[in-house]
């Protein structure tokens, strides 16, 4: 079985969720599950052995073999996101989602998604730009599940930017007064900060904005990814007592909307 499944290519991987949904709910949580633990030793391997690499190596490697380590730590880097998304949606398949809940700063929270997401940032040579309240208040909630919302939001704005774009974050407080707040899920009386992040890409048609946060789901079936990042987001903001949507106009970008309590409200 595990010579089977490291056999998987980036495009199979991409390519399993459909097959998969295609299948019993109580099978495909199984098989996700299976995939994804199996994946998960060689390629922690695959990714420690590319680190050391890059660390003793890459100054006695020419420009081209440079460029190959870079693409193969851009994948692997890839293909970790596409496990961690497929055990996600694994565990709240099968009921077993446990929301830890921490102090969280969000600020801090966005600088290191965008960390673990500048080689591939970087490739496409796009800029971030941050507009973020001082001081802000803090979140209670699952700090590796918030993470992961700001990861696959930020995620989907890069695969989607043309290159040289920007991609803009901003964070601040929701007005109490805004009629977003007496939506179903929301906490009455309880104060909520807002993120926002925007792109420079293609946009997307009114009828998708909903449908994109629904599992396997893709605005562009031929594109990259599995079509489960932006499903998790919902999920794990609404498990928090928050709201995702998107808004945009097509041929001048996105912006993806979600809102939080804060420390005390949750």
């Amino acid at each position: 079985m595990r010579r089977l499944i490291l056999a998987y290519t980036v495009t199979e991987l991409q390519d399993a969720p459909a097959e998969l949904a295609r299948q019993p709910d109580i099978a495909r949580t199984e098989s996700l599950a299976m995939v994804c633990h199996d994946l998960r030793t060689p390629l922690a391997a695959i990714k420690e052995a590319l680190a050391l690499l890059t660390e003793t190596a890459a100054g006695q490697l020419d420009e081209r073999q440079r460029r190959y380590l870079t693409v193969a730590r851009e994948e692997t880097d890839r293909l970790n996101r596409m496990i961690g998304n497929l055990l996600e949606v694994s565990r709240m398949d099968s009921g077993k989602v446990a929301l830890s809940s921490d102090a969280v700063d969000l600020p801090e929270l966005l600088s290191t998604a965008i960390e673990s997401l500048s080689l591939l940032a970087s490739k496409r040579n796009l800029v971030f730009e941050r507009n973020i309240l001082s001081p802000l208040p803090t979140i209670m909630g699952d700090r590796d599940r918030l993470l992961r919302v700001f990861s696959n939001i930020l995620d989907n704005a890069i695969k989607n930017s043309p290159p040289g774009g920007t991609i803009r974050v901003d964070i601040g407080l929701i007005d109490p007064r805004s009629s977003m707040l007496a939506q179903k899920g929301i906490v009455a009386g309880a104060g909520y900060v807002g993120v926002t992040v925007s792109d420079d890409g293609p946009g997307i048609p009114a009828e998708a904005l909903d449908r994109i946060f629904g599992k396997f789901e893709c605005v562009d079936p031929n594109g990259p990814g599995t079509g489960l990042g932006l499903a998790i987001v919902r999920s794990i903001v609404e498990m928090h007592h928050g709201r995702v949507w998107a808004e945009s106009t097509l041929g001048q970008g996105a912006r993806f909307h979600f809102i939080l309590p804060t420390k005390g409200n949750s």
